[in-house]
């Protein structure tokens, strides 16, 4: 009877180590994820520093979904008959408590919308450094100029913006089993180590019985 509740507490004892392997598992992704965002956001902000030193512009970075809104928030200004310019700081007021590129949006917009609204644009690709907002100024004036609509040209780039992200979340998607590939056997190595103990423990608690 007794060696019986002895085997029947070991195994029970394996068995929470066993989900305790996969929680383990489970912690290790959340640690890795969290650690490599952190070191990213060190990098960034360590680079801005020394290129604030160096006396060089500083260069923030966006989500391509914020650029993406913008571009689309700009063609429906447009469509509505809306000028450029008045579309432009209807968008800045819109986006103002949007994170750091409403900031910088509207910060050219008060800056260099009284230039022209080229302008705006061309200071947010510098900001950002977005190809898709440097190349537009170009195709809005080509549309200007009477080659097409202010909203076709605003169509081309906010789909080349859409392809883009589609391209990265592919990208993430390919990358994600590498990047798990540690967590993965860490955890199976947990598994096997704790299963590798279980005749390592029964012999302990026999030797403890015969005491």
């Amino acid at each position: 009877m007794t060696n019986s509740i002895a085997n029947v507490l070991a195994i029970a004892l394996v068995v929470i180590l066993v989900l305790n392997a996969g929680s383990i598992d489970y912690s290790l992704q959340k640690i890795w994820a969290f650690q490599r965002k952190r070191f990213q956001r060190q990098a960034k902000e360590g680079r801005a520093q020394l290129l604030t030193r160096l006396g060089r512009r500083q260069q923030y970075q966006v989500d391509l979904r914020q650029i993406r809104d913008f571009v689309i928030s700009l063609q429906l200004g447009t469509s509505m008959d809306q000028t450029l310019s008045g579309a432009l700081s209807q968008i800045a007021e819109q986006f103002k408590k949007r994170g750091l590129f409403g900031e910088r949006l509207r910060t050219q917009v008060e800056a260099r919308l009284s230039v022209g609204p080229e302008e705006v644009l061309k200071g947010l690709a510098d900001d950002f450094q977005s190809s898709h907002l440097r190349n537009l100024p170009e195709r809005l004036e080509t549309a200007r100029n009477g080659g097409f609509s202010y909203e076709r040209a605003l169509s081309i780039t906010a789909s080349e913006v859409e392809d883009e992200i589609r391209g990265n979340l592919r990208r993430e998607i390919q990358q994600m089993p590498v990047r798990l590939t540690f967590p993965m056997i860490v955890g199976v190595f947990m598994a096997a180590l704790v299963l590798g103990l279980f005749p390592v423990m029964s012999n302990v608690l026999a030797t403890f019985r015969g005491l």
